[in-house]
């Protein structure tokens, strides 16, 4: 940016690429616009995300075996670590349908039901130097890997009242856990981004109900798309994003009730499924 000023039809402007443009005209949002190289902010980070109902609503079981691998592997990983609601935000998400609250609602009173899973892995892990992580401290983040800490954080995505209205005329928020986590990992510049489930992978269909269901080792973004599977161990609104992200180019999933899968994973092998931005 030079600085100078432009002045002719009425207006002045800086002069820049973006002079005068409007911010929701077609080639202003398109590749013509020049970019620079984007900056990651945490690009050794490695985040994690705890299903609430398939790992927190299990109990000690599957949580305390899953907490000792963490914090081993804090020794060799940069770690932000996540949790869902499980059972409890089911349970909140009942009574607010219940109740008539709009798509709205429901998504602002999600965040703090995780927030009391995230509270009980912070009573669990606090010996060994972990950390609430809130939003407002987000930017923090950098200081707490230094120190050697491990974050914890909900993984609900900020919108709050501004959550669109879903695409398929429902009132339950599209816009879930695992997408509010994939959004911290592309934000941060993440290395990868895992999700930490009670199966092996993705399935052409939930497996608990149809055991003809298809394992999935490997797959695209837009080939999972164009399947339109029935069910998925994701939330949908991930895949997209995942199409459009300039960091994080592939997600995990695992199976966190068999010993080990998370460290593998964390150390790049292909434990799990693979669903990657390209073919």
């Amino acid at each position: 940016m030079s600085g100078e000023f432009v002045v002719g039809d009425g207006r002045t402007h800086l002069d820049n690429s973006l002079m005068g443009t409007s911010l929701i005209r077609q080639d202003t949002l398109d590749d013509s616009v020049a970019r620079h190289p984007e900056v990651a902010m945490c690009p050794t980070v490695k985040v994690l995300a705890i299903g609430g109902r398939s790992i927190m609503d299990r109990g000690r079981g599957a949580v305390l075996p899953l907490v000792a691998e963490l914090v081993a592997a804090r020794a060799h990983h940069e770690l932000l670590v996540g949790a869902s609601g499980g059972a409890r935000l089911r349970h909140v998400f009942h009574i607010a349908l219940d109740l008539g609250l709009p798509t709205g609602a429901l998504a602002q009173l999600a965040g703090p039901s995780e927030e009391q899973n995230v509270a009980m892995l912070q009573q669990l892990m606090g010996r060994h130097r972990s950390v609430m992580l809130t939003r407002d401290h987000f930017a923090d983040l950098p200081m707490y890997l230094q120190n050697g800490q491990i974050p914890l954080t909900i993984s609900v995505p900020p919108y709050h009242y501004w959550e669109p209205p879903p695409a398929d005329g429902g009132r339950l928020p599209d816009n879930g856990s695992d997408l509010g986590m994939f959004l911290s990992a592309e934000a941060l510049g993440a290395a990868r981004c895992i999700f930490i489930k009670d199966v092996d992978g993705l399935y052409t269909d939930d497996p608990a109900l149809n055991p003809d269901a298809t394992f999935i080792p490997r797959i695209g973004a837009q080939a999972l798309i164009d399947l339109d599977l029935p069910s998925l161990v994701l939330d949908r609104a991930l895949i997209p994003a995942l199409l459009n992200a300039r960091f994080i180019k592939e997600v995990q999933v695992v199976n966190g009730l068999v010993p080990g899968n998370v460290t593998r994973a964390l150390n790049g092998e292909h434990v799990g499924t693979l669903i990657t931005q390209e073919a």
